[in-house]
């Protein structure tokens, strides 16, 4: 068996080659490849609410079932106003042209996806509708999706995109697709053994683990989901704030690192309020053990330049292990009673 491309192939623009080709394929010849090709549009299209864009005055609206793509207009292109991957369709004898948003495992920054819109909206190319998609295959997190759908871009995830290549054995079709195919079976089986085996230098295996722990906890008003980060090696790190009422007390976890609670001045105001350190410190070690959970070392820093620092580490659980040893439920448990306890005490 030859090597998949894909294996190799790893970047968002190979990504975006295969949506254009793909595409492009509506065009052959009536055959395999051209049916392949015209479904895959109807099935972008089809994609979340149904919802496209009235090109003439912005409203949304829904499409009704796709019934025929007559024609692709012009070459798909990665090139046009920035946007990942464009391109024009007649479908059932109206135009519509088509932004998709290309993601592998990065997200959206900015307001990009307005931008794209917009750009397309007031460009000299006339059509009827306009359709945008979201097009993910990496792992897509709950308010990244929340984001998308306020942009109106609905999401086209890998599982999406596996169920139109296994209908009708649509990967058969051509080589590429079905190494195209083979290699998104393959990350999703990843993902899915990563969260089973608690692997927490994973930005999404964190965040599950963050969300869960928000779930039993107080949190700050207007914070609704765990805030992800990448520091400078371009590792994860997440984290969650937690409402006290001179403090914010956030748990964090980082990749290579054991889940931490950090404590935190809530604003400039309560600069004041002094951090308690030893005390603290204590207090968690003490807590950590009626909790049932192990301490892990940390390098806690309490001055910078000679000067008290407002924010730092109180103390570290070894959380891998308690995953190892109780799983996701227990552990997720222990840690709030942790953090519970501990802000009770203080």
């Amino acid at each position: 068996m030859a090597p998949n491309i894909f294996n190799y192939a790893t970047k968002e623009l190979s990504q975006d080659a295969v949506i254009c080709w793909l595409v492009a394929c509506a065009n052959e010849p009536p055959g395999q490849l051209r049916k392949c090709g015209e479904e895959f549009v109807k099935a972008l299209l089809r994609c979340g609410d149904n919802s496209i864009i009235n090109a003439t005055n912005g409203h949304s609206e829904q499409h009704a079932d796709v019934y025929e793509v007559n024609e692709i207009l012009g070459e798909p292109t990665t090139q046009y106003r920035n946007i990942d991957v464009y391109f024009r369709a007649k479908v059932d004898g109206k135009v519509v042209s088509f932004i998709i948003e290309d993601k592998i495992h990065g997200e959206m920054h900015g307001d990009q996806l307005e931008r794209y819109l917009k750009a397309v909206k007031h460009d000299n190319i006339k059509e009827d509708l306009i359709k945008l998609i979201y097009f993910k295959t990496g792992y897509v997190f709950d308010d990244e999706r929340e984001q998308a759908k306020e942009a109106q871009y609905p999401v086209f995830d890998s599982e999406a995109m596996l169920e139109f290549l296994d209908s009708e054995q649509r990967a058969d079709a051509h080589e590429i697709l079905h190494q195209y195919a083979d290699h998104l079976r393959g990350q999703v089986k990843k993902r899915e053994h990563q969260l089973k085996d608690y692997d927490l230098d994973q930005n999404f295996v964190q965040w599950k683990f963050m969300v869960c722990l928000r779930e039993k906890l107080r949190w700050l008003p207007g914070e609704k989901w765990p805030a992800r980060y990448y520091n400078v090696d371009g590792r994860a790190w997440t984290q969650y704030p937690h409402y006290d009422d001179d403090r914010v007390f956030f748990w964090r976890l980082d990749s290579k690192k054991p889940l931490r609670l950090i404590v935190s001045r809530k604003g400039a105001e309560r600069d004041d309020i002094p951090i308690r350190w030893d005390e603290w410190s204590q207090l968690f070690k003490d807590t950590c053990k009626e909790a049932g959970l192990s301490t892990a070392p940390f390098r806690q820093v309490r001055t910078r330049n000679g000067e008290p620092v407002w924010e730092g580490t109180i103390g570290a659980v070894d959380i891998k292990q308690c995953l190892k040893d109780e799983g996701w439920e227990r552990s997720v448990e222990r840690v709030a009673r942790l953090h519970e306890a501990f802000i009770r005490s203080r």
